[in-house]
């Protein structure tokens, strides 16, 4: 495949629109409450954007996954949309174009143009047996953004004349979306008078110079999921666990093998952001960002931990914090300062002023690391016989400079690890760990 096999050049991606579309249900919807905090800080340096892709067996047709793309689009009406500005917030509007599939780039990621007119919130790439889907995080979550590479790729295959009789939980292009799919679930689940969760100090981060705007590397672990089962079973604890306690681990070992003047100075809390999927607590269906996070840490003022230390915190600080209760109370905070009558009367270009003073304050700076668990992914027969896998890459932050997805296909675990400086230092400590443990891993890089 070649790039004359595409309808669109790459170097102008989202802003081909051709073939008009009859508008969705609703014209023009409000952001969600995460929405809101991420349109306001996208930049080169922070795309907020994140990948999800198939691996098929069989080279892509570009001219029939073209075709796929414009029979589901449709069906997601919700992500069918240009991000407009308001006086005081920016919206969600209808876009009447078309979705075009383009060529992939030497780096995944990349700066979309997210409040030019026209423009999606997400594109779809496509690579010799490889279909991607990019998505701005300001429309949508991990499981938003697997619901529709599952429903594209089922669409694809179904067109080059595979026969599917059970499709299972995939999105068909002939369904009628349900008006629950737009909800807002932040806001349906707002509760105003919880208290906001306690203040965090700021955490450890690595010391490495940041690589020019765009580079992002990757490093790509491939092991046998039940021998990482295994392993967490014989330490007692979910597989989620094992791998914070290990990241965790990774990063304390970076910081303690720092020169002493440095390493005093750099002296912190070792904090990971763990995404949560709320639609595991609280019922929705939603198909926009419903996800928060924990925080499990380690503090290396207290001195060095071993790895037993480090995964017996992990423990019970995820079963204490994993609860609707706790994450109750990040939505109470999140959502009671956009509904603050100060907030809502500010206009939209002060926000946006001090949107990214507050991610920073509130987000980037208090962790030293992210580390996404999708869970198991699966598709129905016989289309998961023609996918090799589907693979999850978080975005990238100029702040903690690293961060690992995780999810399983078949019988592999995938951990991605996606970087914007030079040194691989954490992923080599990680995968390092997991062969220690008996764990079988193979690398791949971009």
């Amino acid at each position: 495949m070649n790039s004359s096999d595409f309808q669109t050049k790459k170097t102008d991606d989202e802003s081909n629109q051709n073939h008009i579309q009859k508008a969705p249900k609703e014209d023009w919807f409000r952001l969600d409450n995460a929405a809101t905090v991420f349109s306001f800080v996208t930049s080169a340096r922070i795309p907020c954007m994140f990948r999800l892709y198939a691996n098929l067996k069989k080279p892509i047709n570009v001219a029939i996954l073209q075709q796929a793309l414009e029979n589901i689009i449709d069906r997601f009406p919700y992500y069918k949309v240009n991000l407009r500005n308001g006086l005081f917030w920016s919206y969600w509007e209808t876009n009447p174009g078309m979705p075009i599939v383009i060529e992939e780039t030497k780096y995944p990621c990349q700066k979309m143009p997210i409040r030019k007119k026209g423009i999606y919130p997400f594109r779809v790439r496509a690579y010799y047996n490889r279909i991607s889907a990019e998505f701005h995080h300001s429309i949508t979550d991990g499981t938003g953004a697997l619901i529709f590479l599952k429903s594209l790729v089922g669409e694809y295959l179904n067109l080059t004349g595979l026969v599917v009789n059970d499709w299972q939980d995939v999105f068909k292009s002939d369904q009628e979306p349900h008006n629950e799919e737009y909800e807002d679930a932040f806001k349906k689940n707002y509760q105003k008078n919880l208290p906001g969760p306690p203040r965090v100090s700021k955490a450890f981060h690595l010391p490495y110079k940041l690589e020019p705007k765009g580079v992002f590397h990757l490093t790509i672990g491939i092991m046998p999921i039940k021998q990482v089962l295994n392993k967490s079973k014989e330490l007692n604890v979910t597989l989620t666990e094992y791998l914070v306690a290990v990241y965790l681990e990774a990063l304390q070992d970076i910081l303690f093998s720092l020169p002493l003047r440095k390493q005093k100075r750099l002296l912190k809390p070792i904090r990971l952001q763990v995404p949560v999927n709320l639609r595991r607590f609280f019922p929705s269906k939603t198909m926009r960002n419903f996800s928060l996070y924990v925080t499990p840490y380690i503090d290396p003022r207290l001195g060095h931990f071993s790895f037993d230390e480090i995964l017996k915190q992990v423990y019970h600080y995820m079963r204490v914090e994993v609860s609707d209760r706790y994450i109750s109370q990040q939505i109470a905070r999140n959502v009671r300062g956009e509904l603050h009558p100060l907030i809502r009367l500010t206009p939209l270009f002060i926000k946006r002023l001090f949107g990214k003073v507050i991610y920073n304050g509130q987000g980037e700076f208090l962790y030293s690391g992210v580390i996404t668990n999708l869970g198991k992914v699966s598709l129905p027969e016989p289309l998961n016989k023609e996918v090799e896998d589907i693979q999850f890459l978080s975005a990238q932050s100029p702040v903690t400079k690293t961060g690992c997805a995780v999810n399983s296909y078949g019988e592999k675990l995938y951990i991605n690890f996606g970087r914007i400086i030079k040194e691989a230092h954490v992923e080599k400590l990680f995968f390092r760990r997991l062969v220690k443990d008996g764990i079988k891993v193979r690398i791949e890089t971009n």
